[in-house]
């Protein structure tokens, strides 16, 4: 009987845990959209469009810092996360059609208020 009560509080437990992390990415996901939408004054298909990359953004990295826990290197973390940068940047300069060089500020003031949320 102690251990079931064990095992049902250990399972509550993580299954709250897990829904805390998504919750807070898809706020972090939203926050970043809505930032976006406003800086570049984007129609609800690149909206949709931005959701969908993002967090695909989001959940490879989800899937790195997993492999990262399952033993990839340090090498190999640095050149996948490298590519999921240039992966989302390529398409998000695509959708709002400027330059990196002009999204860059706004790219560095997301990551700062990212941290926060």
């Amino acid at each position: 009987m102690k251990k079931v009560i064990l095992l049902i509080i250990l399972l509550v437990t993580v299954s709250t845990t897990f829904g805390q992390k998504i919750k807070t990415q898809q706020k972090k996901i939203n926050h970043f959209v809505e930032a976006a939408t406003k800086e570049y004054d984007l129609n609800k298909d690149q909206v949709k469009e931005l959701v969908e990359f993002r967090t695909e953004m989001v959940q490879s990295y989800l899937d790195l810092n997993k492999a990262v826990k399952e033993g990839l290197s340090k090498e190999n973390r640095k050149v996948k996360s490298q590519e999921i940068s240039k992966t989302f940047n390529t398409k998000f300069i695509k959708l709002v059609g400027k330059s990196y060089k002009e999204i860059a500020p706004f790219l560095a003031k997301m990551r700062e208020e990212l941290k926060n949320i």
